[in-house]
C-alpha cells in the first residue's frame, strides 16, 4: 500500500463531495482528520461520539468501498475520538472556511463558492442576480430571498457566494450559514444541556443567516417554532434572511402556514436544470479548477450524457478523469460511450433495489431485512424499507406486504406509519432517509 493517510483519505473526501451535499459533507467530515493507514485499515480521527456515530451508520460503507478502490484492496475504516491527556476534545486541522468567514456559524463557508466561479445560464439567471443584490445590500434588496430547486443545481453555492462577498468587503459582518437539519441538532442538543438562550443569541444577533435545504424541516413542529421566531427577530431588525429548498414554498406541506407565508415575503426565485451549453461551460470550469485542458469535444459528450444536475457532472468529469488515469487510455468520444450511460437509460426503481439500498447503509443482507427477525436493527431497518417502498414506487400495501415475507397488509401499513411518526421527532433519521431517497433517485427512473 504506497498511499498514506492523508492522501488517502483527503481522496476519499474529495469523492465523498461529489456524492453527498455540501451541508451534510460539512456536518460530519469538516473536522475529521487521517491518523494511521496499514494494510488492512484507515484511522481516522472526529471530535465526538455525536460525529462518530452519525459517520458509522451512514457513511461507513461507503467510504471503505473508496477507499479500498484508491488502494486496489480491502480497507476498513477505524473511527477514533481524538483527545487531549485531559480528556477534552482537540480542535481540527480541517477547515474549509476562510480564516475570519463564518465565525460565528454552525458551518463554514467554503471559498470556492463565489459569484464569480458561479457558472450563469438561462436556468438560474433570477436566483443568481438576487443573490447579487442581496449580497450587496442586505436587509433591503429581498428579504427574505428564497431559491429553490432540485439537488444540486447550484443553490448552496448562491447562499455561500452571499456569504462569502459579504465578508470580503465587510469583514466585521456577522454571518451564519447552516443546514436545517444542522439547526434542528442544535435546536435539541441547546435543550438537553439548557443552554436555549445562548442558541438564541447565535442565531438572532447576526447580519446575515443563510439556512440551506428547509424542506427537512416538514413536520418538525419545535424547530419550526424556533425559526419563526428567528425569522421575525430578524427580519424585524433589518437583518437579511436566505433560504434553499428542493420545492417552492407552497409545496412544502409539512410546515407552518405561518412561516411558509414569511418565506414569500420577499423574493421566490427558482433554479432550472442547465441547459447543453451551459453544462459544457460548467464542465469547462470545473477542469479549469483543476488545471486541465480537456477538449471539447469530450465536454460535449459528458455534458450530452449529464442532464440532472451539476453534481452529477462534476462527478461524471472525476470517472472519467480517474478512467484516464489509471487506464493510461486517451479520452475519446469511442473509449467513453460504455462508461456514461445516457440519464434516460435509468433502470426503473423497485422494491429490490430499496432493500437492498437500505440494507447496504445499516451493514445488514437484504434477506434479512426480508426475515422475520425481531433484532431492534433489522426491524428498524424493514420498517424504513416499508416506507420507501410506499412513497418511491406505486405499489400497494398488500403489493409491498409480498415483497417483504407475505407480510399482511396491515402490519406493513403499521411500519409505515411508525416511520412517518418518527421522522416528525428525529431530524437525523429524516436527513439519513432523505440520502437514501437521494441516493436511489440519482441511480433509478422512480414514480413520485
Amino acid at each position: 500500500m504506497t498511499a498514506t493517510a492523508t492522501t488517502l483519505w483527503d481522496s476519499v473526501l474529495s469523492t465523498l463531495k461529489t456524492e453527498i451535499s455540501y451541508s451534510s459533507f460539512e456536518t460530519w467530515f469538516q473536522e475529521t482528520r487521517p491518523v494511521a493507514l496499514d494494510d488492512r485499515s484507515l484511522t481516522i480521527a472526529v471530535p465526538d461520539p455525536f460525529t462518530k456515530g452519525g459517520i458509522e451508520r451512514r457513511y461507513r460503507e461507503m467510504i471503505e468501498e473508496i477507499a479500498s478502490r484508491s488502494c486496489e484492496q480491502p480497507v476498513a475504516l477505524v473511527i477514533e475520538i481524538l483527545k487531549d491527556e485531559a480528556g477534552a476534545t482537540l480542535p481540527s486541522s480541517r477547515s474549509h472556511a476562510t480564516p475570519d468567514a463564518n465565525r460565528s456559524g454552525a458551518l463554514p463557508l467554503n471559498p470556492d463558492y463565489s459569484f464569480a466561479s458561479f457558472v450563469r445560464g438561462k436556468n438560474c439567471d433570477l436566483a443568481y442576480f438576487a443573490s447579487e443584490a442581496v449580497a450587496g445590500k442586505l436587509g433591503t434588496a429581498y428579504n427574505p430571498l428564497f431559491i429553490y430547486g432540485n439537488v444540486g443545481l447550484g443553490k448552496t453555492h448562491l447562499l455561500q457566494a452571499i456569504g462569502n462577498h459579504v465578508l470580503a468587503i465587510a469583514p466585521e459582518r456577522s454571518v451564519v450559514y447552516t443546514s436545517s437539519e444542522r439547526f434542528a441538532i442544535e435546536l435539541i442538543n441547546a435543550i438537553r444541556n439548557n443552554t436555549t438562550a445562548a442558541f438564541r443569541n447565535k442565531y438572532r444577533q447576526i447580519d446575515l443567516l443563510l439556512i440551506d435545504d428547509v424542506h427537512f424541516l416538514e413536520g418538525k413542529e419545535a424547530t419550526q417554532e424556533e425559526l419563526f421566531h428567528t425569522f421575525n427577530e430578524l427580519h424585524g431588525n433589518e437583518k437579511q434572511i436566505v433560504l434553499s429548498s428542493d420545492r417552492a414554498p407552497e409545496d412544502l406541506s409539512g410546515l407552518q402556514e405561518r412561516l411558509v407565508s414569511r418565506f414569500r415575503w420577499g423574493l421566490v426565485a427558482d433554479i432550472q436544470a442547465p441547459d447543453l451549453e451551459t453544462r459544457i461551460a460548467i464542465l469547462r470550469e470545473k477542469a479549469a479548477l483543476r488545471g486541465l485542458d480537456i477538449d471539447v469535444g469530450i465536454l460535449e459528450l459528458i455534458a450530452s450524457r449529464i442532464s440532472s444536475n451539476v453534481r452529477a457532472l462534476e462527478g461524471a468529469l472525476l470517472k472519467v478523469l480517474a478512467f484516464a488515469e489509471l487506464g493510461g487510455e486517451p479520452l475519446t468520444p469511442k473509449t467513453l460511450e460504455g462508461m456514461l450511460p445516457k440519464e434516460g437509460q435509468r433502470p426503473r426503481l423497485t422494491i429490490q433495489h430499496i432493500k437492498e439500498e437500505v440494507a447496504s447503509r445499516y451493514n445488514l443482507k437484504r434477506q434479512e431485512i426480508e426475515s422475520s427477525s425481531r433484532k431492534k436493527e433489522i426491524t428498524q431497518a424493514r420498517h424504513i424499507a416499508i416506507y420507501l417502498a410506499r412513497e418511491m414506487t406505486d405499489n400497494s400495501f398488500p403489493a409491498i406486504g409480498r415483497e417483504f415475507g407475505d407480510r399482511d397488509h396491515s402490519t406493513i401499513m403499521h411500519s409505515y406509519v411508525k416511520v412517518k411518526s418518527m421522522l416528525e421527532e428525529t431530524p437525523l433519521l429524516y436527513a439519513e432517509i432523505g440520502e437514501i431517497q437521494e441516493n436511489l433517485s440519482a441511480r433509478y427512473s422512480t414514480v413520485q
